[in-house]
């Protein structure tokens, strides 16, 4: 087997077809990443004239005449073929070692197990697991599981099948938060490029992102007919309209409470549920106003939440989203995936993926909000088979770690300051 570089349009054909297809390998990542510190190329392992395996490579220099390279979500490759594998990788090595490259990174898309997060266990899959020491043998090198969020991409996938999925078999409460989002006035709207702006302060905060990045990201993603950048908005007059309900009903409750209350004064239950009702019709009259003063300014919707959505060959991957914490009477962030599940499976895609969560089953797993309400989708969790550096030159590989270069390049926090996604 040789390993040469190949046209884009050649990768792209071929990646579309792989049953390891991502948006990761993808001609639009490509060209996204090529806007930032990284150089695009993109590789084929042929058997003769027979294509057998491609992958894009990111790359870049760490040091004089040194450099690495990345393959997101792994080579394009049959991973259980022991042959295919063996032959790519020796012309992969042959191939970057003469290019200079101290090693190429991957972390692939193939499953080594299934989390059960209620029982707390895992079903592995046993031919990955020999898959992870057949990999050790020919050079790579497995570094550290993680348990958070510490490798380039997420090592624990929550993923839906949506031909199957059936939304009215959710939690009753779910189903309740995501009506009454209906009945208040929230929508979704698509969005366009233009938009870029009112999303950004929605997701700032949750990695390094540059607005500059995701204008890059949108462009890249849409000239594919890829992207879709979803907004939940709330419409003030029907708003306004539910609450004024719910106001006359906790009034009318209020009363009644009171009026026991008052003949009973030194009743502790009568005075907790006083203060209770007190409590909510002091919420509702507090949204009633808040709302007002926005439809005083002519703001007519307001956007409470927001998605940035990849859609790759029968799959949409929720790349990142975000909401407006400060609307704590509403739960848009459940209406906000229940209707990109709704809707995508109606388009007829077959494959949500919700991006990361950790394997912390712990109550003192920083990430605990989050692995709860992903799982209450009741999504199937892969457990891929982890990061793995391919050694190309293992001098230049030793230099650049024993100078900290390595480290430096791929450092993240395991737990991020806002641990939220």
């Amino acid at each position: 087997m040789i390993v040469k570089q190949i046209s884009p349009d050649r990768f792209k054909k071929f990646s579309n077809d792989h049953i390891l297809k991502n948006m990761y390998q993808t001609k639009e990542y490509g060209m996204l990443m090529s806007r930032g510190s990284y150089e695009v190329m993109y590789i084929g392992g042929f058997a003769g004239s027979e294509l057998r395996a491609a992958s894009l490579i990111l790359y870049k220099s760490l040091g004089r005449g040194m450099k690495y390279g990345y393959a997101p979500r792994g080579f394009l490759i049959d991973y259980y073929d022991t042959q295919l594998l063996a032959s790519f990788t020796k012309a992969v090595k042959e191939y970057f070692y003469k290019k200079g490259f101290a090693f190429i990174k991957i972390n692939p898309e193939v499953s080594l197990s299934i989390l059960d997060y209620n029982a707390k266990s895992k079903s592995i899959n046993v031919n990955s697991k020999d898959l992870v020491m057949r990999l050790k043998g020919l050079g790579y090198d497995k570094l550290k599981d993680n348990l958070y969020f510490e490798s380039l991409l997420p090592r624990y996938t929550p993923v839906i099948s949506l031909k199957s999925y059936d939304l009215a078999s959710l939690n009753g409460k779910l189903l309740s938060d995501v009506k009454e989002c209906e009945t208040c006035g929230v929508h979704i709207r698509n969005g366009s490029f233009e938009d870029i702006e009112k999303f950004y302060p929605y997701v700032k905060d949750k990695d390094t992102k540059t607005i500059a990045y995701y204008k890059h990201f949108y462009k890249a993603f849409a000239s594919g007919g890829k992207v879709d950048l979803l907004f939940a908005e709330l419409n003030y007059n029907d708003y306004v309209k539910h609450l004024q309900k719910d106001y006359a009903y906790a009034q009318e409750k209020n009363e009644k409470i009171n009026s026991a209350f008052n003949q009973n004064p030194t009743d502790e239950g009568l005075y907790n549920l006083k203060m209770e009702s007190d409590e909510v019709l002091n919420k509702i009259a507090a949204n009633i106003n808040v709302a007002n003063v926005r439809m005083d300014k002519e703001t007519k919707s307001e956007v409470l939440g927001t998605a940035l959505v990849v859609k790759h060959e029968g799959r949409v991957t929720v790349y990142i989203a975000g909401v407006n914490k400060t609307v704590t009477t509403l739960d848009i962030k459940s209406f906000l995936y229940y209707k990109i599940i709704e809707e995508y499976q109606k388009a007829g895609y077959l494959f949500l993926d919700m991006n990361g969560i950790t394997a912390d089953f712990t109550d003192s797993n920083p990430y605990k909000a989050l692995n709860e309400f992903k799982l209450s989708f009741n999504p199937t969790v892969y457990e891929y088979i982890g990061e793995y550096d391919l050694i190309i030159n293992k001098t230049f590989h030793q230099i650049l770690w024993s100078t900290n270069k390595i480290q430096k390049e791929f450092f993240k926090p395991a737990v991020k300051q806002k641990a939220d996604m």
